[in-house]
Formats: C-alpha cells, structure tokens, sequence
C-alpha cells in the first residue's frame, strides 16, 4: 500500500511538472506568435505622413523648445477666440458678452462653462484636477475639443452640478501647479445646455520656431504664403512618445485584445529606466513586477494590468478606461487608414476627379466605420484599394463596448486661415558683460493661423521644418 502511495504521489507529481510544462511551451509559443504580429505592425504601420503641398525648402528647426513657443486659443463656434491671458468678462463692456459669456436669466442649476488656461498640463489631467478639488466625480466634467499639454493653451470647458461659489473658489486660489504644469480658470458662467465635444469653430495657433538656418528662400518671409495643407491627422493622434495608439485600434478592431493589451502596456519604444524595465516585464508576463516598476504617471498602464489581474480576461481589462478613452484606440485606426487614402491620392492630386464625393467644392475621403460607401469612379478605386491592402471589413466597426464606428468623410485638404510669417531675432546670450555685447543672434520664424476644428498646427509647421512633431 505504501508502494503504491508513493507510486501515485510520483505520477501526480510528474502530471503537475508536465502540466507546467505545457503551460510554459504555450505560453512561449503565444509569446512568439505575438511578438512577430507587434514587430510586423511597427514595420508595416510606420507613421504615414508622407507628403507636402508647398516645395519650401525645409529646415531642421525646432519647434516646442518652451511650452510658451506654442500658443493654441480656442475659437469659440460664434469666432470669438479665448485669448491667452484674457478674461472676456473684463474685456468687454456688459451689452457686447456674447450669450455663452453671460449668465442665463432662469438657472436651472445644472451646468456651468468656464475657460481654463494652461500649460504643459493635459486636457484629461485638468479634469482629474478639477473633479479633486471641487470633490465631484470626473464624469460631471465635459470640453469642446483637446488640447496640446506641451503648449500654452486656452479652452472652454463645462461642469455638471457644481455651485459656482465651489468652482470659483478654484479660481480665485490662482494657478493650480501640479504634475509639471500648471492651469487657472476664470469667466465662469451659467449655463441650461451641456458643453458637448466640437461645440467650437477651431483654433487660432502662435507657434514659434526657433534655431532656423539663415540661407535659403523658404525663409524670405515677406514672400511665403500658406492657403491650404494637406489634412493628414497628425502624430499627435497616435502618440507623441510611442506612435502606437493606431497599433492598439488595429487588434481591437480585430477583436484580438491579448496583443493590443501587449502592445499598449510592453513594447518599448524610446523608452528607458523604469519605464522600459516595466514593458520590459510585461512582455515577460510578468504582470505584478511590472506595476511595481511602472512610475506613478503610467497610471494607465497600471489601472489596465490590474484589471486584467482582477478579471483575467484581456478585453475586460481595456474596461478599465472610460468608453470615450476606449473609442480613441479606434479612431487612431480609422485615422491611419484615412492617412493612406491621402498617400495614395497623392499621385493623382487633390483635384476633384471622376467620382469625387465632394464638401463645399473639396474632394473628401472616407474615415471607414460601418456606414461606408465607396466613391464612385477612379476615387472610389483608390479608396477600395487601400482598405483590400489592410483587409478592412466595414462591418467589424460594430464594436461590442467600445462603441459603433458609423465612419464620416473628411476633406482632403483644408484651408489655413489669416496666415502670417515673420523673422525676428534674439541674441543667444543676454548677459551684459561686455564680451557677450556682440552675441550672435538667432533667427526665429514667428507663425500665426487659424485652423478649423480636427485639423493639425503640426502638418501646417511640418511645411517649414520637415518634422512630425
């Protein structure tokens, strides 16, 4: 008996060792598999934007060496703009506040718009801030449309259920610094109607580009001019830091959560320290070394590994963002395919052609979703031929949780509005002492334009410089 026992324990010993065994082998195998996809997409889904509409000669400047190099004021959609460092309500005198500036006559105590101002602060982080602070849930907080956190920017933003004396007490507290940044809010008002994302008309943008070359004519300022750019979503739609935002709507789009789920937490790109030790460590599944290495701004790498722990499913774990956060992956997909289409394009100009699916006279292209139709004629080819090279099925933009991807056209080129450029100069070296008297001085292209809602500064700056970002 006690032969057998010992028999058993040995056979139930070499099942488990087996089992394990297993386990790793798929494991490695899955790994493998996975890894293959992820370096076939970083190779095969490169940033695609491609191409320029003016021949300037382009220059290495340098553009974003101070947050205040990048000035984006929002425009509201009656083209009032929020300028940097200024409250409306002191602008103006009473009679001439527009409606969304004055505080309505019967309040029904629900909503609240203010302007923020800010730099090098995301848009989300504000919220995060704001909800902290007046001690409300994030969700009760809503804006018209994002903005550049490496950059000076103003917006209007709205909040739900909040007193006014509550918000403005933030307000009159001065600048709230946090996170290496730093943002204000002023001209709150009354409101019966929720602020909603795209209640704007665009941007107005003062961007300044520094270290230019003094040689060459695309820098004869008093002769350049700039009236349309190719409307290409810039890079900040798939990732500033680590272009993959695409990548991760690509595998949700197929419905593959595990590799999106590796894509967005591993795979380290430009990264170093902790950071890469981190993705590091997910690559390697292990998840828990990789929260413990991961520094307190991943946080949402880190919220999206510890729901994966809690539910061990890889698709819940993306449950750990909000939907509208969820949807962005999708949109950053539909946006490089857009991307492509314009590629393509490309070679047979911006012109309508045959078949063209035209908005106010300018030659669209789809963003795919559920609800697309080809063009017609040689457009339409163009199209049909770089959704076939992706495999792309409009119906799959049905996606359960993440929202229904219906798709919409987008103009092709769009229009840069009130440009101007100008040089000035600054000396490298503002020491008075007496051998710096003579410092060499810089050359600096001072751009200033207006661009309507969903429309990139970056394509319009890549013009001058050649660079994405």
């Amino acid at each position: 008996m006690e032969t057998y026992k010992k028999f058993e324990y040995v056979v139930n010993e070499r099942k488990k060792e087996s089992n394990k065994n297993i386990s790793k082998f798929r494991n490695n195998f899955r790994r493998k598999f996975r890894n293959i996809k992820v370096k076939n997409d970083l190779n095969d889904l490169k940033l695609n934007i491609e191409h320029y509409i003016t021949n300037f000669k382009r220059n290495d400047g340098i553009v974003k060496e101070n947050p205040e190099d990048f000035i984006v004021e929002e425009i509201l959609e009656n083209r009032m703009v929020l300028g940097a460092n200024e409250s409306l309500k002191n602008q103006i005198v009473d009679e001439e506040i527009p409606e969304e500036f004055k505080d309505v006559e019967r309040w029904n105590g629900s909503f609240l718009h203010f302007t923020v101002e800010k730099v090098n602060y995301n848009t989300i982080d504000v919220i995060k801030d704001l909800a902290r602070l007046t001690k409300t849930k994030r969700k009760n907080f809503g804006f018209a449309g994002t903005k550049d956190k490496y950059a000076l920017t103003t917006q209007r933003m709205g909040c739900f259920g909040i007193k006014p004396e509550v918000l403005e007490a933030v307000g009159k507290n001065g600048l709230v610094e946090k996170r290496g940044g730093q943002f204000i809010i002023r001209d709150v008002c009354k409101s019966n109607k929720k602020l909603r994302m795209g209640n704007l008309w665009g941007n107005r943008f003062s961007i300044k580009i520094r270290d230019v070359e003094e040689e060459g004519e695309s820098y004869d300022a008093k002769n350049l001019s700039l009236d349309y750019v190719i409307n290409y979503f810039g890079v900040q739609r798939f990732g500033l830091q680590r272009p993959i935002t695409h990548l991760v709507g690509k595998h949700i789009y197929e419905r593959d959560f595990e590799t999106a789920f590796y894509i967005y937490c591993g795979t380290p790109i430009n990264e170093k320290g902790l950071k890469k030790e981190a993705r590091e460590a997910v690559e390697d599944g292990d998840f828990k070394l990789a929260l413990k290495l991961f520094p307190r701004e991943s946080e949402y790498e880190k919220r999206l590994i510890q729901q994966y722990l809690k539910y061990k499913d890889y698709k819940k774990a993306f449950y750990a963002f909000a939907p509208q956060l969820r949807s962005l992956f999708v949109n950053s997909y539909q946006s490089y395919l857009f991307n492509e289409i314009l590629n393509k394009r490309y070679e047979y100009g911006y012109g309508a052609l045959e078949g063209d699916i035209l908005e106010d006279g300018v030659p669209t292209a789809p963003l795919c979703g559920y609800k697309t139709e080809y063009s017609k004629g040689i457009a339409g080819e163009i199209e049909k031929e770089v959704f076939e090279k992706y495999s792309i099925d409009f119906k799959k933009f049905r996606i359960e949780d993440y929202g229904n991807f219906s798709g919409l056209r987008r103009k092709m080129i769009t229009p840069v509005y009130n440009f101007k450029i100008e040089k000035i100069y600054e000396k490298l070296n503002n020491n008075n002492n007496s051998e710096n008297l003579n410092s060499k001085e810089k050359a600096i292209l001072k751009l200033s334009f207006e661009l309507e809602k969903g429309n990139y500064a970056t394509i319009v700056t890549r013009e001058f410089t050649g660079k994405l970002s």
